[in-house]
C-alpha cells in the first residue's frame, strides 16, 4: 500500500531556512528499488556490525552480492523505499551507503540542503534518527574518504507515527569541516546508528536527494508535445540545470489533470491510457521540488492510430536520433553505447551510422545540408584517427583520435568492424552523386578511404585467410582467423572487390567458406539452413553483412542467402512461439535473440545453445526484410503493447528479460544501426541500391563468384522521378502516365514488393498518353511500381486494397 500523506519536518536553525516560494536544483540519490525488493546501489557495512543488525539481502541469482538494502512497496512516493530494519547495539554499528542510481556521482559542490521523506509506524524520537555522512574523494587524489557523522536530530523534530514526515540538514556544515575533501564528485549518503540501547526499529527512507534554495521555482521554457500512435514525445529547455520536471496530462478536454511522470530530463515519451488514443491530450510541466512547484507551461498533443508504414517511419527516426543526438557531438562518431563514458567511440557502428544518415537524408529527418555536414564531420574523423594498414581500430576515444584497446592483443585493425565502415563509405559515394561541393567532398573523400584500406594486409603473409586482427605491438598474436559461418561474409566480398589492394577468390573458398566445410544442412521446424549454427545462431549475423548487400538473389556455390536467411529468422520466431524452455512471454509478437545486453552481461543469444529469456528488439526488427509479418507483430508489440517500459529516446530500448523483471534502459550502437538501415531496404532498398550498384562491389561479387540482382528502387540510372499514375489505391487497374517518353518507345514496367521481391515485370510500349497495368492478381499491401526507358526512371508506391 502506497502512503500518501506526509508532514513537512522542520528546520530549527535559520542557516537554511528554505525560502516558501520555491525549493530547486536538485541531485536525487534514491528515487526506486532496483527491483521491489532491494536497491543495488544501497549497501550495507557487514564487517562491522558487530553486535548490532541491520536487514540485508542480495540480487535475485547472486548471493555473493549478499549486502544491499532492501526495499518496501510502502513508499512517500513511486513504488519503492528504502528498508532500515535494524537494531541498536552498545558493541557495534550498523552503516548503509546509498549510492547513485549506476554507480554515478553527483556535484553538490553548489548545493545547501539534504533532504528525505522517512516513515515510522511509531513515533520516533528525533534523537532516533540515524546520524549522516557523505562519501567524497580526497582533494589530494588518494581515493574516497567517509566525512564525519553528524546527528540530524539537532536539526529537526521528532517523527510521527504513521505518517510521511521530511527530514532536512544543511550540507555547509559537510562542507565547512571537510575542506580536504572534492565534493564536486560525491560518491554516496551514509547513514550510520546513533543509538547504543539495543532498540530495534524499522523506518523507511524516501526520495533521498541534495538541493539549493532559490526564491522562485522559474517555469519550463521552449515546451513542445508532439503526437504519434501510442504517445507524445514532450520536450523542454532546461531554465537551469539540475532541475525537476512534473508531468501532468488531460484525457477529457482539461476538466482534470493526473500526473504522468517526474523526471530530471528534457524530454519524456508519455504512453496514453486507451481514454488518450485518437484524441488531442492537454499537457502541462512544472519545475518541481517536492511539494512546491512553478507555473506551469502548457501544450497539446494529438494521438492516432498509424499505418504500417508510419510506424516504421517513426521507428526510423527515433533510431536514427542515437547516431544524431546520441553521437559524439564533436566528432559526429557514434558511440560503442549509451550508457558508456560518453567517448567510446566504435568504428563499426560509425560505419551503420553514416548509413543510416543516407536514410535521414533521403527522407528529411533532418536538413539536407546538416546531414551533410555531419557526414563531412565523421569522415574528418576516418581520415585522421589512428588506422592500421587503413583499417580501423574496434574502438576510439574520441576525444583524442587514438585507438582504445578492445581487449588484450585488439589494440590495433579491426578488419570485422573496417568492413562495416567500408560498406558504408561505398554507399555515401554513390549516394551523394550531386554536383554541389559537399556532395563531391563526401564522395571523394569516402572514395579514397575506401582505396585505402589494405585487406591484403590482413592475410598475414599470403595465407589464404583473412585475419580480424593486426596489432602494431604484437603483430598477428590475435591469431584470429576469420571463418564462416558468421556476421563477416561481408568482409570477403569487400576484400574481393577493393581495387588497390584485393584479395583473389582462393581466400574466400578456402578462408571463408572453409573448402565447403562451413556447409552444414539441418532443418528446424521444418525450414532448413545450410550456414547458421543450430536454429539459426544469433540473428545478427543475418543482419550485418547484407545492411549493403542484397540477398534478394544472391547465390553462390554454398547457399541461396535470401532462403537461408528467411529461415533463419523463421526458426528464431518458431522457437519463441514454441517455447520450449519456458521463458516468460516469449510468443509470436515477442521474439528474437541475437548479441544484447543481459541481466548476466552482454552476450550473443540465440535459441537453446545461449538463451537465458532475453529478447533483444533489434533481433526482429532488424529482420524486418526477412519476415516483414512477423517483425510488424513485435514491433506492434514492443512499441503499442509495452512502449512506457521499452520504448524510449533512441527508439526501442536494447534488450529486456521479463523472467527477471529487466530492462536495459540503455542503447548499444551496433543494435541500433540495423534497425534504422534493415527497414529502410525493407521499405525501399535505398541502401541496398547505393552498395550493390557499385562498380567495385559487383566486380568483387563476380570475382567470388556470386549470383545477384540489383536493388529494387533507383537502380543505377541517373534520372529518377516521381510515377504519375491512377487510382492509388488500387483494386484492379491502375492506369500509368507515360507523357514523359517518346511514342512507340519501348518502357519496362516492375513491380517490387516493400522486402525487395520483384513480383511482376511487363514490357509496353508507348502508343497514347497512357498504359494499362493490372493489379488483380497482387494482395493487398503496399508495392513499388517503376517505369523506365534508357535513363529515365520513374518511380512510386502503390497500394493495393482489393
Amino acid at each position: 500500500m502506497k502512503i500518501l500523506k506526509y508532514k513537512i519536518g522542520l528546520l530549527i536553525v535559520s542557516l537554511v531556512f528554505l525560502s516558501f516560494f520555491g525549493r530547486s536544483q536538485e541531485v536525487s540519490f534514491f528515487t526506486e528499488g532496483t527491483t521491489s525488493t532491494y536497491y543495488d546501489q544501497g549497501l550495507v557495512d557487514l564487517n562491522n556490525l558487530g553486535e548490532s543488525t541491520l536487514e540485508h539481502t542480495y540480487p535475485p541469482g547472486a548471493p555473493q552480492y549478499n549486502d544491499k538494502v532492501p526495499c518496501s512497496t510502502t513508499a512517500f512516493r513511486g513504488a519503492t523505499s528504502l528498508k532500515f530494519n535494524y537494531t541498536s547495539a552498545l558493541n557495534g554499528n550498523w552503516r548503509a551507503s546509498i549510492y547513485r542510481a549506476e554507480w554515478t556521482t553527483a556535484d553538490l559542490s553548489a548545493l545547501d540542503s539534504l533532504s528525505f521523506y522517512v516513515y515510522s509506524e511509531t513515533e520516533l524520537p528525533n534523537t532516533a534518527l540515524p546520524l549522516i555522512g557523505l562519501r567524497g574523494v580526497n582533494g589530494n587524489g588518494s581515493g574516497d574518504v567517509n566525512t564525519a557523522l553528524y546527528a540530524l536530530a539537532d536539526y529537526n523534530e521528532s517523527i510521527p507515527a504513521g505518517v510521511w514526515t521530511r527530514v532536512v540538514f544543511p550540507l555547509q556544515i559537510i562542507f565547512d569541516e571537510n575542506e580536504t575533501l572534492d565534493f564536486s564528485q560525491t560518491k554516496a549518503v551514509i547513514f550510520n546508528q546513533s543509538e547504543s540501547d539495543n532498540s530495534s526499529r524499522l523506518i523507511l527512507i524516501d526520495e533521498l536527494s541534495a538541493f539549493k534554495a532559490l526564491d522562485e521555482i522559474p517555469v519550463v521554457e521552449e515546451f513542445s508535445a508532439v503526437g504519434y500512435d501510442s504517445h507524445a514525445h514532450l520536450g523542454w529547455a532546461h531554465p537551469a540545470d539540475g532541475l525537476t520536471y512534473r508531468i501532468y496530462a488531460s484525457f477529457d478536454d482539461g476538466q482534470s489533470f493526473e500526473l504522468r511522470a517526474e523526471t530530471t530530463a528534457d524530454f519524456y515519451l508519455d504512453f496514453v491510457p486507451e481514454s488518450g488514443k485518437n484524441s488531442t491530450v492537454a499537457y502541462r510541466i512544472v519545475t518541481a521540488l517536492q511539494e512546491s512547484e512553478s507555473a506551469a507551461a502548457e501544450a497539446t498533443a494529438t494521438i492516432r492510430d498509424f499505418s504500417d508504414d508510419e510506424l516504421l517511419d517513426m521507428v526510423q527516426q527515433y533510431t536514427f536520433n542515437y547516431f544524431w543526438d546520441g553521437a559524439h557531438q564533436a566528432t559526429g562518431m557514434a558511440l560503442e553505447r549509451s550508457n558508456g563514458n560518453g567517448r567510446t567511440a566504435a568504428s563499426g557502428a560509425t560505419g551503420m551510422g553514416l548509413m543510416a544518415m543516407i536514410v535521414a537524408h533521403e527522407r528529411e529527418y533532418r536538413p539536407k545540408e546538416a546531414v551533410k555536414d555531419r557526414i563531412l564531420m565523421i569522415l574528418e574523423f576516418l581520415k585522421n584517427c589512428d588506422r592500421h594498414h587503413g583499417a580501423w581500430s574496434h574502438w576510439y576515444n574520441a576525444d583524442t583520435y587514438r585507438t582504445q584497446p578492445f581487449s588484450a592483443d585488439d589494440d590495433g585493425g579491426d578488419l570485422v568492424e573496417t568492413s562495416f565502415v567500408a560498406q558504408g563509405l561505398i554507399a555515401l559515394k554513390n549516394y551523394f552523386t550531386g554536383s554541389d561541393e559537399k556532395s563531391v567532398l563526401i564522395r571523394q573523400q569516402a572514395d579514397q578511404l575506401w582505396k585505402e584500406i589494405d585487406w591484403s594486409w590482413y592475410r598475414n603473409g599470403d595465407q589464404n585467410v583473412l585475419y580480424w586482427h593486426w596489432s602494431p605491438t604484437v603483430d598477428f598474436q590475435k591469431n584470429m582467423k576469420v571463418t564462416g559461418w558468421n556476421e563477416c561474409l561481408v568482409t570477403y566480398v569487400m576484400g574481393a572487390a577493393s581495387p588497390t589492394h584485393g584479395i583473389p577468390k582462393a581466400v574466400y573458398d578456402q578462408g571463408w567458406a572453409r573448402n565447403g566445410n562451413m556447409v552444414n544442412p539441418r532443418t528446424y521446424y521444418n525450414y532448413e539452413i545450410n550456414l547458421s549454427p543450430n536454429y539459426g545462431g544469433p540473428l545478427f549475423w543475418i543482419h550485418y553483412s547484407h545492411l549493403g548487400i542484397n540477398p534478394n538473389g544472391l547465390k553462390d556455390q554454398y547457399a541461396d542467402y535470401w532462403q537461408e536467411h528467411v529461415n533463419t529468422a523463421r526458426i528464431h520466431y518458431a522457437y519463441a512461439v514454441q517455447n520450449p524452455q519456458g521463458h516468460t512471454n516469449y510468443s509470436s509478437k515477442s521474439w528474437g535473440l541475437t548479441a544484447s545486453d543481459s541481466p548476466d552481461g552482454y552476450t550473443a543469444h540465440q535459441p537453446v545453445a545461449n538463451d537465458n529469456g532475453t529478447i533483444s528488439p533489434t533481433a526482429a526488427l532488424a529482420s524486418m526484410p526477412y519476415t516483414p509479418t512477423e517483425s510488424m507483430q513485435a514491433l506492434k508489440y514492443f512499441y503499442r503493447e509495452r512502449g512506457q517500459e521499452l520504448f524510449g529516446r533512441y527508439g526501442p530500448y536494447d534488450a529486456f528479460n521479463d523472467d527477471r523483471d529487466w530492462v536495459q534502459e540503455a542503447y548499444i550502437g551496433i543494435d541500433q544501426g540495423p534497425i534504422v538501415v534493415m527497414i529502410e531496404n525493407h521499405r525501399t532498398g535505398l541502401l541496398w541500391n547505393q552498395v550493390m550498384k557499385d562498380t567495385e562491389v559487383k566486380a568483387g561479387l563476380d570475382k567470388l563468384g556470386f549470383q545477384y540482382q540489383f536493388a529494387t528502387s533507383s537502380n543505377d540510372m541517373n534520372d529518377h522521378r516521381e510515377l504519375s499514375f491512377y487510382p492509388n489505391p488500387v483494386s484492379g487497374k491502375v492506369y500509368l502516365d507515360l507523357s514523359a517518353f517518346a511514342q512507340n518507345t519501348p518502357v519496362l514496367v516492375k513491380c517490387f514488393s516493400l522486402d525487395g521481391r520483384l513480383v511482376r515485370i511487363e514490357n509496353l510500349t508507348r502508343k497514347g498518353s497512357e498504359a494499362v497495368f493490372d493489379c488483380a492478381d497482387l494482395r493487398n499491401g503496399i508495392y513499388l511500381l517503376q517505369i523506365s526507358a534508357g535513363t529515365k526512371l520513374f518511380q512510386s508506391k502503390l497500394v493495393v486494397q482489393q
